[in-house]
């Protein structure tokens, strides 16, 4: 594994390569360390990553921890198919800011544009009363008593017949 940092004025960038395991991870979180003391960004280039394991993805968890609680900007650029692959199965692509996907995979190398990826920012619905008052709650509970006894299933027992259940549809 190879580890490359530079700063760019409020930016610093860590160039992963090859395989990042549980022998590596240690060395990930170090220089994610050291960058979030000199800078206000951080962003982990994984173009190069051929493999990564959970002690990786756990030193990467760390670091995006590290920069919230720091009030630092965190982000993965250029992420290779093989660390995708893995970030996706965590389901960690929704907590991680990632900035760019290489569309490749790491053993081809990185010579391709990256793929710009672009989140999309959750909403809250118009419809949602996020205040919901006793009368707007009552309200629903009558419409829910009036809908009539065709539309919604029940089950009711028989006990002229001894165990035998009625469905009524």
């Amino acid at each position: 594994m190879s580890i490359e940092q530079k700063i760019e004025g409020n930016i610093g960038k860590l160039f992963l390569a090859d395989e990042i395991d549980l022998d590596k991870s240690p060395l990930v979180r170090e220089n994610l360390k050291e960058l979030m003391d000199k800078v206000k960004i951080v962003e982990v280039q994984l173009s190069k990553v051929k493999y990564i394991d959970s002690s990786g993805i756990a030193a990467l968890v760390e670091g995006m921890q590290l920069a919230k609680s720091s009030s630092k900007e965190f982000y993965l650029t250029d992420v290779s198919n093989e660390v995708m692959k893995v970030i996706k199965l965590a389901h960690l692509d929704k907590f991680f800011q990632i900035k760019s996907a290489t569309g490749k995979d790491a053993l081809e190398g990185s010579s391709s544009q990256p793929v710009e990826q672009v989140e999309e920012a959750a909403e809250a619905s118009e419809n949602v009363d996020l205040n919901p008052s006793e009368e707007n709650n009552q309200k629903e509970v009558e419409e829910n008593k009036t809908q009539s006894d065709e539309t919604q299933p029940s089950i009711k027992r028989d006990d002229d017949d001894g165990d035998k259940i009625k469905f009524k549809r």
